[in-house]
């Protein structure tokens, strides 16, 4: 009972840390008696495996394997007919004699002293099977009901390792995908908790941050240059994580170079107790606009959009930052008359009227930084 307590801890363990699921694997390998073993747990995207590791085998012989014998191997494609938690040995994959015939067995298996075998079907999906699977030699004989004993009471907690793997592989990617955008918008937003210890920062609000210009975040705390707001700041914060005054607080924080003042919004993170935001207490979202900051709209993004050459989403991207086709023109070392003729393609691409239009659409449609 130990034995099997202490592999169910390794196995939330390597959930949270997929670096230990080899630890798993070796605490297996021992507590039954094998010589090496083997899991492939796939994630819910029907990936082909979301994490595949082994204890005992050498990464020359897991290549090998996959490129040349897994499709072929008996005892694999006989488990694979195992029920979902099911744990069997070799024979109850298929008859010895099967095996000891198959090129698999005499060329990887034998050569190797992986004479015994005993695996289970860890979860199955429209897919495939996920599976764990140990093997030894000779010498120690055929794995027995004992050491399946301790393997039963293991599958439930696999099954829920291999969903709750494939659920932080989903949430995950979406927060890569979350984090991308937001680097990529103009304007600096952060996610902090009530102390103001920073959460989430995206590349503008670090960048304002650094230059100290009215506010700066130090030891990992957002924080103003002038006491006075700053204490206007907290007060601000902890009355939109509560939701008094709508939920919603501004202020206005003057900038010691004489740029215009940065205008901040704070608002309480929606769920911010769950576990996307990595805390356990309320937490507040926080904008901050720059009013000196222009839209740098990507040229990609625009030729992407409104099907424009590289040369049109670029002069584009410059109107939209405010340049006149004058501007343009000198900067690029292109006549006048040639820039005119690309906003014209660009007005008829786009369906707009007039420049004013343009960028509007753009700044609508695109206000993302280069």
């Amino acid at each position: 009972m130990d034995t099997v307590l202490e592999l169910v801890g390794l196995i939330y363990d390597s959930v949270a840390d997929a670096s230990r699921w080899p630890m798993f694997l070796g605490a297996c390998v021992r507590a039954i008696g094998a010589r090496r073993a083997s899991l492939a747990v796939r994630d819910s995207d029907g990936d082909e495996y979301g994490i595949v590791c082994w204890h005992g085998w050498p990464d020359d012989d897991i290549q090998l394997y996959f490129e040349r014998f897994a499709a072929l191997d008996p005892w694999r494609t006989g488990s694979a007919r195992f029920p979902e938690g099911g744990v069997g040995s070799d024979t109850d994959a298929c008859p010895r004699e099967t095996m000891e015939s198959s090129a698999a067995f005499q060329e990887f298996y034998a050569p190797r002293d992986c004479i015994h075998g005993m695996g289970g079907v860890i979860l199955l999906t429209k897919t495939g099977q996920s599976m764990i699977a140990a093997v030894r030699g000779a010498a120690d004989g055929p794995f027995t009901e004992s050491e399946k004993a301790v393997v039963r009471p293991l599958m439930p907690h696999l099954r829920r390792a291999a969903l709750l793997h494939g659920e932080l592989g989903s949430l995950r990617r979406q927060l890569a995908a979350f984090a991308g955008h937001l680097d990529r918008y103009p304007h600096a937003f952060l996610i902090t908790d009530i102390e103001r210890r920073v959460l989430y920062a995206n590349s503008s609000a670090r960048e304002i941050a650094a230059t100290r210009d009215g506010l700066m975040v130090d030891a990992g705390r957002f924080s103003l240059v002038s006491r006075k707001l700053d204490a206007n700041l907290q007060k601000m914060l902890g009355e939109a994580i509560a939701n008094r005054n709508s939920g919603l607080g501004r202020l206005e924080v003057r900038r010691p170079s004489g740029k215009k003042p940065y205008r901040i919004v704070a608002m309480r993170a929606p769920g911010s107790g769950a576990v996307p935001l990595g805390v356990a207490q309320p937490a507040a979202a926080i904008l901050i606009v720059d009013g000196d900051a222009a839209a740098r709209p990507d040229p990609a993004l625009l030729s992407e959009l409104f099907s424009l050459t590289p040369t049109e989403a670029r002069i584009t991207a410059r109107l939209a930052q405010g340049q006149s086709v004058e501007e343009i023109a000198s900067e690029t070392s292109t006549s006048i008359e040639t820039v005119r003729t690309h906003v014209r393609r660009v007005l008829s691409k786009t369906e707009t009227g007039r420049q004013a239009e343009l960028i509007s659409l753009v700044l609508r449609t695109a206000p993302f930084r280069v």
